[in-house]
């Protein structure tokens, strides 16, 4: 008996450690491939994410830059032509109703007024200064010398203000400069109407912006702006100003994305005004577009550019492949240019590429070694096997039965957290072995299941912080409604529901002062814990600001400005702000980036006022921002929202839009804030369905009573 069941286990133990040795070896052999294809899959994935992730960031913050500084420079020459022509305006009106005004002297300067900043005569060599009819001129457009000294005073950056009429006299605001005198003590003659700013504006008939020249007085760049004066259809005369180009200089290099882009401005002929390279192509005073630039890449962009044409290209510049954005400076038929290498862009892409060769490499030769030494583990455990086997054989034909039924019925009675196993018996083979295991097992499976309670018990804490940290934020908001009750001016209701534990929209209202209620919506970048971090610190920011009396826009300039001063996350934060003055209804609003506000007057319905937006809060150092005001009526609504509410999506990925959001405001317009709110809040529940939220949603009216 002993001989026969010595021979079954070595046949069975023989075959056994066979067929384990092949499977081992196979599966080895399958993990090997499956770990090195994986890793190369897994560079291959890595590199494409982020080439393409790395082009669209820059590509993007190049554009987004463009436009921005174009935006600027046209907002800085818009309001200087805006100014010009309103001169103009007041000119035409004492041409046309001279009775109206009274007369205004205007002296000759002497020499003792040179520095001083006054409204000065100047006249043509063909022009008698003493007689009537020119003094009686005179003394008419005199009376524009306040306002031409109010001009020059509100723009540092003016050389001078002027009206130059058909007659060859010029009223003339700023400095007194001793160039107005000759050699021989004589004052200086000077004809206004062979200016260029003077024939382009009679010339076009309305308002003209000079090409760049050296001012007649400095010699310094300035760009003149004038519009004509007529007295009915009669031409009469010219108003301008003339300013200095000094700023764009540093305008253009702040406006340089990273430390090997290029900005530059160019002309309505392709000529580079002003430029961030002192050589190659892109010099100043160089013109694109001509010789053997016209049909390269950089002429057909300057030709696009010249129509008024804004977009991104990738072309050659000085011999090197660069991303060119380019956007018009439409006051002026100028454009802006920002330029930035390939090489700079491809760069970190090329070292993440390097990096995942030689970890690749490394990878393969240490799973190769790793399989090795399996192998010879294997061998050694097969010789091992065997040599036990014998042994096993030996033992278990005397002590086969009885110890294998004794540890059977223990393990069976292992069940539910009754898992204490003992085993007294000294068998001294294999089942003593196997009962060694199924305690140490045993032991395991306990030890496991108080690591289990253990983590359940840390996930519960985990969930009790959350939900603490999303009674916090919601502390931080306004949540008694309504706010003011002794305040029968207004009502205002909001709500907050964040797609996670805690959000990054926000909303705030307070009373500024007895006259003045601040509104603030805003929308955090990002989600979760960060953003709700960063969001309220911009609460604070702007409630700070706002509470110092501050207007809307430089609320937003003063934010803009703490979070951009160290925002090392890039983070950033859309903000529509506004202050009711709540003894008119007139609310001075100022817009970063943010949705437009909807407002409905009395007897009407919802519309979305499409507002100017500025960039948005922490994305750029040296934004400067813009107001506007609404004046609401008895009875008119403000409703206020983050894009949560547009971009709900449903399961099909369709996304709420603003038409259904309206047309949910105007079902009941005339309910109170609170009922409007909920049901726009209804309707999109309808909307999105068992859609799972796709961000944070926020929402606040106001109405005015």
């Amino acid at each position: 008996m002993k001989r026969k069941i010595m021979k079954i286990m070595l046949i069975i133990s023989s075959l056994l450690l066979v067929l384990f040795g092949i499977i081992t070896l196979h599966m080895l052999g399958k993990v090997r491939g499956i770990l090195l294809e994986n890793s190369l899959r897994t560079g291959e994935r890595a590199e494409q994410y982020s080439d393409s992730a790395m082009r669209d960031e820059i590509t993007e913050r190049l554009k987004s830059t463009t436009l921005g500084c174009a935006y600027i420079v046209n907002q800085r020459l818009d309001n200087f032509a805006g100014s010009i022509r309103m001169i103009a305006d007041a000119a035409t009106d004492i041409y046309t109703n001279p009775g109206s005004y009274g007369e205004a002297t205007v002296k000759i300067p002497d020499e003792a007024d040179i520095g001083r900043s006054i409204g000065q005569f100047v006249y043509a060599e063909d022009v008698d200064p003493t007689d009537r009819d020119i003094r009686h001129e005179l003394s008419m457009i005199g009376n524009l010398q306040g306002s031409l000294l109010a001009l020059y005073n509100e723009f540092p950056d003016l050389a001078a203000t002027y009206i130059g009429t058909e007659s060859g006299i010029m009223l003339l605001a700023g400095p007194v400069l001793s160039d107005r005198w000759n050699e021989d003590g004589s004052y200086a003659a000077f004809d206004p109407r062979k200016r260029p700013w003077y024939e382009g504006a009679k010339e076009v008939q309305g308002t003209y912006f000079t090409d760049v020249t050296s001012d007649y007085d400095t010699g310094l760049p300035a760009i003149m702006c004038s519009a004509p004066v007529y007295n009915g259809d009669e031409f009469i005369a010219v108003a301008g100003a003339g300013v200095y180009l000094e700023n764009f200089d540093a305008l253009i290099e702040n406006a340089r994305v990273g430390d090997d882009g290029q900005s530059l401005i160019i002309d309505g002929n392709g000529r580079i005004l002003f430029s961030t390279n002192d050589e190659g192509e892109l010099k100043a005073q160089t013109v694109l577009g001509q010789g053997d630039t016209s049909d390269s890449g950089l002429g057909l962009l300057c030709a696009d550019a010249k129509k008024g044409g804004s977009g991104l290209e990738l072309i050659t510049v000085d011999g090197k492949r660069s991303y060119v954005a380019y956007s018009p400076i439409e006051s002026v038929g100028w454009s802006f240019i920002s330029i930035i290498p390939e090489q700079t862009v491809t760069a970190p892409r090329e070292e993440l590429t390097a990096a995942l060769t030689d970890s690749r490499s490394l990878e393969t030769q240490e799973v190769q070694n790793v399989i090795s030494s399996a192998l010879l583990n294997i061998l050694l455990l097969i010789v091992l096997m065997g040599v036990l086997t014998v042994i096993a054989a030996r033992m278990l034909s005397r002590h086969l039965v009885k110890p294998i039924e004794e540890l059977t019925d223990k393990v069976e009675k292992l069940e539910g957290d009754q898992l204490d196993f003992v085993w007294t018996r000294d068998t001294g083979d294999e089942v003593q072995k196997l009962a060694n295991s199924f305690g140490v097992m045993t032991g395991k499976m306990k030890a496991y299941l108080a690591y289990t309670k253990k983590v359940t018990a840390e996930k519960e804490r985990i969930s009790a912080e959350l939900t603490l940290a999303t009674k916090i934020q919601a502390s931080m908001l306004p949540h008694i409604f309504p706010p003011f009750p002794e305040r029968e001016e207004f009502d205002i209701y909001a709500l907050m529901e964040p797609a996670r534990e805690v959000g990054g929209d926000f909303y705030d209202f307070f009373l500024i002062d007895d006259d003045h209620l601040g509104l603030v919506m805003a929308d955090v970048s990002g989600k979760g814990i960060p953003a709700a971090l960063f969001m309220m610190i911009d609460k604070t920011i702007l409630q700070s600001c706002a509470m110092l009396g501050q207007s809307a826009a430089e609320i937003l300039n003063k934010t803009n400005e703490a979070l951009t001063s160290n925002n090392q996350t890039g983070m950033f934060v859309t903000v529509w702000v506004g202050i009711l003055e709540i003894s008119t209804g007139k609310i001075t609003c100022a817009n970063a980036g943010h949705e437009y506000p909807a407002v409905m007057r009395a007897g009407g319905g919802f519309e979305l006022i499409k507002d100017k937006h500025g960039f948005v809060i922490g994305g750029m150092e040296g934004t400067r921002y813009s107001e506007y005001t609404l004046q609401l009526e008895h009875g008119d609504k403000i409703f206020l929202y983050t894009d949560g509410v547009p971009e709900a999506t449903d399961k099909e990925n369709n996304m709420y839009g603003t038409d259904r959001m309206i047309s949910a405001l105007n079902r009941n317009p005339k309910d109170s804030p609170r009922e409007i709110l909920k049901t726009v809040r209804r309707d999109i529940a309808g909307f999105v369905q068992d859609a799972e939220q796709f961000d944070d949603l926020t929402m606040m009216c106001v109405v005015y009573n």
